[in-house]
């Protein structure tokens, strides 16, 4: 048990790797501001850090930002939210109804191979331009990733665990929900994370094509008028938000699984 301890404060050092990789974005930042900022790389190209808070600052000050992030947040949440359900509920229902699986298997995987980018025009003209083509668009780009994690996840159940289910005489949907679903959780939380990054790429896409709000129709906007501070601090911001979608469904994961997980 000391072993353990002493190896988690370890983790928690700052290590020469830390080091290095904070003095490569320091230089990177630097070599942006000097290079803008002294003319030799035109602005049109690249934003000095500076440049980039200013334009931050301004936007979150006079009210632009809040509008068009909460439109994307809304979006992504919605959308994010039915592939979760969708996709979790359906893949126990196939480990449940096998037959089912065998049915659905081949519509769902033509469905998963129709690159998303190539039908919004479609799912436009059929949902509008407004907020259900981009939860529609969003719940494609991660409904696929989840069941195939969660039927993954439940099909590699150990086999004692099973046994011990038929020993106590569980039924189907005993054995389910009371076997193969704790054990599918990290499988599902894989599956949870990847679809949490690609949701975001999704609707930033969608609102990049047609949209009259969100962090895609402000980055389209910035394109257009050339305003590269703009530019980089919304891919930025975008890029944040992500990181933290993920990083919230990891403190999740631990605090779902991590009673399965302690020694």
């Amino acid at each position: 048990m000391a072993g353990k301890v002493k190896t988690a404060k370890k983790r928690k050092k700052f290590t020469l790797i830390n080091l290095l990789q904070w003095l490569t974005l320091a230089a990177l930042l630097i070599f942006m501001q000097v290079e803008v900022k002294s003319g030799r790389i035109s602005k049109v190209f690249l934003a000095a850090p500076t440049d980039i808070i200013e334009k931050g600052y301004k936007m979150t000050v006079d009210g632009t930002l809040l509008p068009h992030l909460w439109a994307t947040v809304k979006e992504v949440l919605a959308g994010f939210g039915l592939s979760a359900a969708v996709g979790i509920g359906l893949g126990f229902i196939w480990v449940l109804f096998p037959k089912l699986e065998e049915y659905m298997n081949v519509f769902c995987s033509a469905i998963m191979a129709v690159p998303k980018t190539a039908i919004l025009p479609l799912l436009i003209l059929w949902f509008g331009i407004g907020f259900k083509s981009k939860i529609v668009l969003i719940f494609l780009f991660g409904v696929f990733t989840i069941l195939y994690n969660t039927l993954t996840g439940a099909k590699q159940t150990r086999i004692e665990y099973l046994k011990v289910a038929r020993v106590f005489e569980a039924n189907r949907f005993q054995t389910v929900f009371k076997v193969m679903v704790p054990a599918a959780l990290p499988s599902i939380f894989n599956g949870l994370k990847l679809s949490a990054a690609t949701a975001l790429t999704g609707v930033i896409f969608a609102e990049m094509q047609s949209a009259r709000e969100g962090l895609g129709y402000l980055l389209t906007e910035a394109q257009n008028n050339l305003n590269t501070p703009r530019v980089f601090f919304v891919i930025i911001l975008v890029t944040v938000i992500s990181v933290l979608f993920v990083k919230l469904i990891s403190t999740l994961e631990y605090s779902v699984c991590h009673k399965w997980t302690r020694v």
